[in-house]
């Protein structure tokens, strides 16, 4: 049963809410600790969906690295370590906010995808390069000081370096598919590149650098839509043998198959006969075969069909001659 009040309360709660001592209106709940049952989403974000479609990517930046590796050692005379420091899928305008000048932003025209990548060459590391190329003091980049533009010297230093970037990167890409590229000029300011949009997505593959008590990096974008036309090729790792090595097995491989032994058989022809006939055959009868005599004769291998030749003897020993090779059945 509800609990009546008495007139006094009555009285009492009247002039609490007249004076306003009473909330008149339900108390706010508080905030809950607990975790909401739903996960944010960026609709815009396709890293891993890329990443897994274009999962390729990562091996041949790998090889290039230690291909790069190999250039810069012989070019600067000295141990360098190239390693691919990330990789990440997003718009290019995202990235080309980041860019500090100055920066060489070189554009490698990609022939056969019809597209261009970039090769960005960043302000310390073309310090470091030009000053261990001519023998400098290895002075840190801090001491250098801060401009928004690359001298004559440095400029044809970077175009030197993406030069020999452009030939490893080829053979990086040939396993999986054999790209060919072609340099065609070095932009200062990402806004004035033309090649790309800011919201084309792109593989921004970051390659740090570092030799001696010298150290920087370089950056490959790499744009997506091109490479959906190629995308079976780039599903899948391809490890690969230079080529030295591959000239070496191939000889290999092809000894060995010239010391395969095969079954080569060659029909003189058939007949057709009853069993009746077969009885009444006697020495010295004549069997005629359904194929002529100076007609020519298939030579199977392997029970396969290969060639055709006219029979004979050589040396007192039956013979066949090869004439022609028989045309391929079934697309094997």
């Amino acid at each position: 049963m509800a609990e009546v009040l008495s007139q006094s309360e009555i009285d009492a709660l009247l002039a609490a809410v007249s004076t306003g001592e009473v909330e008149t209106e339900a108390p706010k709940a508080a905030p809950s600790d607990e975790k909401p049952d739903y996960i944010a989403y960026d609709l815009t974000s396709q890293e891993k969906v890329t990443h897994g479609k274009f999962s390729a990517l990562s091996g041949i930046h790998e090889r290039f690295a230690q291909s790069f590796r190999n250039t810069l050692t012989r070019l600067l005379k000295r141990n360098v370590s190239v390693t691919v420091a990330s990789t990440e899928f997003l718009h290019f305008g995202d990235y080309s906010a980041t860019i500090t000048v100055p920066t060489a932003l070189n554009i490698i025209l990609m022939k056969n995808l019809k597209a261009n990548l970039i090769f960005q060459v960043g302000a310390k590391f073309a310090y470091a390069m030009v000053d261990a190329y001519y023998g400098g003091a290895e002075r840190p980049y801090s001491k250098i000081g801060g401009r928004e533009e690359f001298t004559s010297i440095e400029l044809m230093m970077i175009k030197k370096l993406t030069m020999m970037a452009i030939s490893d990167l080829q053979e990086s890409w040939r396993p999986n598919y054999p790209v060919e590229l072609e340099y065609r000029r070095t932009e200062g300011n990402p806004n004035f590149l033309g090649v790309l949009n800011p919201q084309d997505n792109v593989a921004v593959v970051t390659i740090d650098i570092d030799f001696d008590n010298l150290t920087g990096s370089v950056a490959i974008i790499v744009p997506i839509r091109p490479l959906d036309r190629i995308a079976q090729a780039l599903a899948v790792n391809v490890s690969s043998y230079g080529d030295e090595e591959y000239e070496i097995w191939q000889r290999h491989w092809f000894e060995e198959l010239k010391t395969t032994e095969l079954d080569v058989r060659v029909e003189l022809g058939d007949a057709s006969r009853t069993l009746n006939d077969l009885q009444i055959l006697k020495k010295g009868d004549v069997l005629i075969l359904n194929q002529e005599a100076s007609g020519e004769l298939e030579v199977k291998v392997e029970g396969q069909a290969k060639l055709a030749g006219l029979m004979g003897t050589c040396h007192g020993n039956s013979a066949i001659r090869i004439t022609n090779l028989l045309p391929v059945m079934g697309g094997e």
